[in-house]
């Protein structure tokens, strides 16, 4: 398995939840952890501005999603 988003941008690897979400804006992509009564919001920078969250060479030139996959493990092992 690897990542995947749910309807609402949450990431999960493997098929367990991560607490972090995803969002593409204008500026690029950013992963977050989003606010709940036990954690206060916070923007995570990453390696790369933008990934494709459905391609792995995309033609634009942003980092692929394998690339996003990896970039989310290295994030959690920091985030333990």
């Amino acid at each position: 398995m690897s990542i995947t988003f749910d309807n609402i941008n949450r990431i999960s690897i493997d098929g367990h939840e991560t607490g972090l979400a995803l969002l593409q804006c204008r500026g690029g992509t950013v992963v977050y952890t989003p606010e709940t009564s036990t954690t206060k919001y916070a923007v995570h920078k990453m390696p790369h501005a933008r990934y494709s969250t459905a391609h792995d060479k995309p033609a634009i030139g942003a980092a692929g999603r394998a690339q996003l996959d990896a970039d989310i493990r290295a994030l959690l092992e920091t985030l333990k």
